[in-house]
């Protein structure tokens, strides 16, 4: 009898061995495809061009990117496992053009591209040129209103729908975590001192971002937390060399904060709970599992520290991934050979015992030719496990 596709991801996700590693393009945190690369991956299969509103459609400013979810042809045509969601725009606080590369978004940040397929990057925020910053300056600004109805409308006739029509795992993304989402307010570098030199501050914004984004949460779950598979949050916390503080400092200023978001997750649902964070973030793995999360993506493997075959032996047991084929070197300047073979490693390293989704590590971007995404998935799709 043959296994759906929704089983396939959730035998992989309880740590058991499917049939084949599932497959995900668009449904988990930061795996689309920006739209040139999409429209070139089109044409290289004989695809008529889309609109902007196939499958999930083009959201320039999602995750800072032009990307685009695959449509329903092409994630069929890959035998695509995942099927992902997001909240809508806000009724209250819809997003402000300001011109044709700036906008304002719903937090009151201001986000900025230098030409038309650059990303958009966050480069000013409510709470960061403050002279003074004091607890009190956080209740000064106007902030998201959790339960406005344009985050959730159509979302679960969207979810239904999808569950009715596929046999796939349903994964819905919410937005970014407590810091990510605080340094979109105070300012990239301002946050970071403060979590030294001005913690009460930093407690404060970190404590109101957290109000608002359980407040998101409980308002998605509500409408759709018996319907989904997995739930993903996103906050980076490293780059390539090193993760953005150490192990204690986070414990103690970012750990209560993702582990009230999972907590509030999870009286709400009974979905897997992943956690996007780029970067070299090995030593903080163990804290993030003890917060609840359950889910690691991108693996991004080529930072320092995040052997695979490391993060498996050391944290298989605990901990899933998602994610792992290389976004920096071998989709966008390798061969479908290189690419293939990446794909066969990256089973071979995490995909043992379950436990494994393969993944882009992060959105393909426009430069990655249609023949290595071709060669991703029909790879992935061929290797047994």
């Amino acid at each position: 009898m043959a296994i759906t596709h929704r089983e396939r991801v959730l035998t992989a996700l309880s740590n058991r061995q499917p049939d084949r590693v599932p497959m995900d393009i668009g449904g988990g945190p930061a795996t689309r495809i920006h739209a040139t690369a999409y429209n070139r991956l089109l044409d290289y299969l004989g695809f008529e061009p889309e609109g902007a509103d196939a499958g999930a459609g083009a959201h320039p400013t999602l995750a800072g990117q032009n990307t685009i979810c695959p449509s329903e042809k092409v994630l069929r045509h890959f035998d695509i496992d995942v099927r992902g969601f997001t909240l809508g725009a806000s009724d209250s606080r819809p997003l402000r053009t300001v011109d044709v590369h700036t906008y304002v978004d719903d937090w009151g940040a201001t986000w900025r591209r230098s030409g038309p397929t650059a990303p958009h990057i966050n480069v000013d925020g409510p709470l960061q040129r403050l002279d003074d910053p004091g607890p009190a300056v956080v209740e000064t600004i106007t902030w998201p209103v959790p339960d406005d109805p344009g985050l959730v409308r159509g979302l679960r006739e969207s979810v239904e729908r999808a569950r009715a029509e596929t046999d796939c795992a349903l994964c819905l993304v919410l937005p970014n975590a407590a810091f990510a989402t605080s340094q979109r307010v105070r300012g990239f570098v301002q946050l970071l001192e403060d979590l030294l030199l001005n913690p009460a501050f930093a407690t404060a914004v970190l404590d109101r971002v957290s109000d608002v984004l359980c407040g998101f949460a409980e308002t998605a779950l509500r409408e759709v937390g018996h319907l989904v598979d997995a739930v993903a949050i996103s906050d980076d916390m490293g780059i390539q060399t090193q993760g953005f503080m150490s192990r204690d400092l986070y414990r103690r200023m970012v750990k209560p904060h993702h582990a009230r978001q999972i907590e509030t997750i999870r009286r709400h649902t009974d979905a897997y709970v992943i956690l996007h964070s780029d970067g070299a973030i090995f030593d903080l793995i163990p804290e993030l599992i003890d917060a609840g999360v359950q889910v690691l993506n991108p693996v991004q493997t080529n930072a320092v520290g995040m052997d695979p075959a490391k993060l498996k032996n050391e944290f298989g047991a605990d901990l899933r991934f998602w994610g792992g084929i290389d976004t920096q070197d071998v989709l966008p300047h390798g061969s479908p050979e290189d690419v293939a073979r990446e794909v066969r490693n990256r089973i071979g390293d995490l995909g043992r015992g379950g436990g494994y989704v393969v993944a882009s590590v992060h959105n393909i971007q426009a430069e990655v030719p249609p023949e290595n995404v071709v060669a991703m998935f029909e790879t992935a799709r061929s290797v047994s496990t």
